[in-house]
């Protein structure tokens, strides 16, 4: 047992500078899989403005939904190829990260069921002092608040989402 009081464990600093600059914890590492959620579907629909029921689960539906006339049924398939090609190629990107379309989605969907997303969304100075759109921090407070099963796959949500705001070159959290 660590007995030095002027050096503690990681997880220990960790766990008790969480609670100090962050609310409701919980909440943000579900927001933090919202985020990336919301930024592979607006990089697929560049066009939408509003995204109301799409999910990276049911993207693949979506595709077909937007680009299909909603009176003639006449399917845009330039459209359709174009939002597939937009979506391979970002699935293949964070693929490479270790991100699984098959297992990610649904993950991604369980994770904001259960812990919910920010109830406020704070201004950019507070997010920026907050530390949402710092990965260090984001990352201790998966550490220390996320159960050890879901590290590995909370933690490669949050790379996802890092590298995809390097892409987009925007911050982590967009509101």
């Amino acid at each position: 047992m660590h007995t030095d009081a002027r050096v503690k464990p990681e997880f220990e600093t960790c766990h008790s500078y969480i609670p100090q600059k962050v609310k409701d914890p919980e909440r943000l590492v579900g927001e933090i899989a919202f985020q990336l959620d919301r930024r592979i579907l607006a990089h697929v629909f560049q066009g939408q403005t509003r995204l109301y029921g799409f999910t990276v689960l049911n993207i693949q539906d979506k595709i077909i939904q937007v680009s299909t006339h909603p009176l003639t049924a006449r399917v845009d398939e330039g459209y359709r190829l174009q939002l597939g090609q937009r979506y391979a190629d970002l699935m293949e990107r964070l693929n490479q990260l270790g991100y699984n379309t098959t297992l990610h989605p649904p993950f991604t969907e369980f994770v904001i069921n259960t812990y919910g997303i920010l109830k406020q969304r704070p201004g950019s100075d507070t997010a920026q002092e907050m530390g949402y759109n710092n990965p260090d921090f984001l990352r201790k407070v998966i550490i220390s608040t996320a159960p050890g099963k879901l590290l590995k796959d909370l933690l490669l949500l949050l790379s996802c989402l890092s590298y995809v705001a390097r892409m987009d070159g925007k911050p982590l959290f967009l509101w």
